[in-house]
Formats: C-alpha cells, sequence, structure tokens
C-alpha cells in the first residue's frame, strides 16, 4: 500500500479503481514494448562536428545515452543526420550509475550511444502521460538489477516483468494511468524548466512507495 506521503488524492484514485473491479497485473515487457532500431546517416561520425551539448536551431534533435539525470539526454544532433522517433521510452543499457534509468521521450528523439529507446506496440502507449507511467514502472522493475557489469540489454530487459493496473475484463486501464498522471502534475510545483523534471521525481517516488504498481 503507499507510503503515509502519498497525497490522499492518489489515494482514493486507487481506492476507488480497486473498488470498481480494477486490479494489477504482470505483463512481460517485451509483449508490451518493441525496441526500435534507430541509425545515424552519414557514412562516418565525428562526435566533434556531428552533436552539440547546447541545443540551438541547428541542433535540435536530443540524443539518448548513458546520461543520469537531465532525462538522460546530454547531446543534441541534426534532425536530418538521424533516424528519431517520438512517444518513445528511454532505457540506459549501460553506466556506472545510469544502468537501469528509464526515461519518458514525448519529443522526437534519437540514440547516441549507451542507450535505445522502446516503444509501446499498442497505440494507446502512443501517450506521453501513458509513457511517463510506463516509464516510471519499468525502471522500479529493472534498476538495482542491472549494473557496469551486467548490462541493460533489451535481450535482457523484454523478458522482465512490470505491473500495471487493469480493468475488469482484463485490459491494461490507460485512463487510470493518465489520472494517475494527470493529478501528479496538478500536485507538483509548475515552472517552466522543472516541471517535466518534478513530476517524473514524483511519480518515481509514488512508485517506490508501491501506489499503482502493486498486485
Amino acid at each position: 500500500m503507499p507510503g503515509k506521503t502519498v497525497s490522499p488524492r492518489l489515494k482514493e484514485i486507487e481506492d476507488n479503481f480497486v473498488k470498481n473491479g480494477g486490479s494489477f497485473k504482470e505483463f512481460r515487457i517485451g509483449d508490451l514494448f518493441y525496441k526500435l532500431d534507430l541509425k545515424f546517416r552519414k557514412n562516418k561520425f565525428d562526435k566533434k562536428k556531428d552533436v552539440s551539448t547546447v541545443r540551438n536551431h541547428e541542433f535540435c534533435l536530443p540524443l539518448v545515452n548513458a546520461k543520469n539525470g537531465d532525462n538522460g539526454i546530454m547531446y543534441y544532433g541534426r534532425s536530418e543526420d538521424w533516424d528519431s522517433e517520438e512517444l518513445c521510452i528511454d532505457i540506459v543499457n549501460d553506466g556506472a550509475v545510469s544502468t537501469g534509468n528509464a526515461y519518458p521521450q514525448p519529443q522526437r528523439t534519437s540514440v547516441l550511444y549507451n542507450a535505445y529507446l522502446i516503444k509501446g506496440i499498442e497505440k494507446s502507449f502512443h501517450n506521453e502521460l501513458a509513457i511517463i507511467y510506463a516509464s516510471q514502472v519499468l525502471q522500479k522493475s529493472i534498476k538495482g538489477r542491472y549494473g557496469y557489469d551486467n548490462k541493460a540489454t533489451w535481450e535482457k530487459v523484454k523478458n522482465d516483468f512490470i505491473s500495471l493496473p487493469i480493468t475488469s475484463d482484463n485490459h491494461i486501464a490507460f485512463d487510470t494511468m493518465e489520472t494517475f498522471i494527470r493529478t501528479v502534475e496538478k500536485l507538483c510545483v509548475r515552472s517552466v524548466v522543472q516541471w517535466k523534471d518534478k513530476i517524473i521525481e514524483t511519480i518515481k517516488r509514488i512508485v517506490n512507495e508501491n501506489a499503482l504498481s502493486d498486485a
């Protein structure tokens, strides 16, 4: 059950969900998501010329890598140089601290190194609120199981499990997931710079306290 720091409103959402016949179910990650194969389009990659640590008009495409924090993004590339996708989840597969981190990437994003992007098989996962929720439940499942000497590759992670809310007719309760995230949004201090990071950190704390994530 949720810890004492979980908002009464979030507890109410969970209680009403269960009262109305909802429950939780374990899903194999590879049955819900697939790994994207995104390429650098030029023949030769030159890190000094092809990426920037500063986002600007030229270097505007976020590139995920083994970054701890900042939503997993340290570099930016030219959008025409990279295959990219939106509404994905970024999994860091390598790094002394960052291995097993999972970040929602609603905007168009590509991959630099030591990370990969997965996307929902079901179209209901092609939604910013759904990937915010799923990314934090996924991180709870894999973080700590992998590390520098045991990389979080897709071949391993796809066979791990996450717990998601389901309706009485055994379908994933996307509406409940979205209601949960929207409620967290309202509880967070909204600032132009910190708004999304604040939401993700709040959800991470709540997930770790088992609200809406345990059977």
